[in-house]
């Protein structure tokens, strides 16, 4: 139990802004690190809801609802999985070989694609917020921050790691492989019933597009990188939450 502990802490100091005990990261205590991801989304998603139904007792502008909830998930994992997603569209658009992609990921500097990327994203995710009505989407969008974290967690376990070091290969290689695998695929099945459940149409459109985001980084990760990253599974994580909040605007 103390193990699970220090695992949980040790993924919420790592993937949100939540204060937490700091712990040692050792072989012991981050075990169980990847398992815990899917919970920090499910922090996230109680956040979500939270804020929208307070928001809207007070009846702010719709306009402002929408800002909040853009910046909401990026102030509170801190940006790290937006920074991963950056790093990534600088790196694709430079057209370089895998090892120059790779050194590109791991440069703390911006160039325009990340730039260019980062307003597109967050000019689409705004837009698509702006045309929520009601709160079955909103309730669909909560779950998905859980279940997109497990799909990025069980990639960092089951695909090849770029590199074969650094802190993906970190987490995963100290993890129990077999154990967080079952957990996470578990993670998956409950996030895609439960927003079936919210809504049938929207929740099985959102469940089937995630799955297909996982299937589109997988290829692409191997094809121009080689294997998957730490930033590569924020790339995915990003994109995914997109994809979602477009689908959700899209659906009749």
């Amino acid at each position: 139990m103390s193990n699970l502990f220090k695992s949980m802490a040790i993924t919420f100091a790592m993937y949100s802004k939540i204060p937490v005990r700091n712990f040692n990261w050792e072989k012991e205590n981050m075990k169980y690190c990847l398992l815990f991801l899917p919970v920090v989304g499910i922090v996230e998603g109680i956040f979500l809801i939270a804020f929208s139904i307070f928001l809207n007792k007070l009846n702010v502008n719709p306009i402002l609802i929408a800002a909040v909830l853009t910046v909401l998930p990026i102030l509170y994992t801190g940006g790290i999985h937006m920074d991963g997603f950056l790093d990534t569209m600088d790196a694709l658009g430079s057209n370089q070989d895998k090892q120059k992609k790779l050194n590109i990921l791991k440069d703390s500097n911006s160039g325009a694609f990340a730039i260019i990327g980062g307003l597109v994203y967050i000019l689409l995710y705004f837009a698509s917020l702006l045309t929520f009505q009601g709160f079955t989407r909103i309730y669909i969008l909560a779950v998905s921050y859980m279940l997109i974290r497990a799909y990025s967690a069980l990639s960092l376990i089951v695909f090849k790691n770029a590199r074969g070091s650094g802190l993906a290969f970190e987490f995963a290689d100290k993890s129990l492989i077999y154990t967080n695998r079952t957990v996470l695929i578990g993670f998956i099945l409950l996030g895609s019933v439960a927003m079936i459940i919210i809504n049938i149409n929207y929740g099985l459109l959102c469940a089937i597009s995630v799955f297909l985001v996982f299937m589109y980084y997988r290829v692409k990760s191997f094809e121009e990188f080689g294997g998957i990253t730490g930033d590569l599974a924020g790339y995915f994580l990003q994109l995914a939450e997109l994809v979602v909040v477009l689908v959700l605007a899209l659906a009749p």
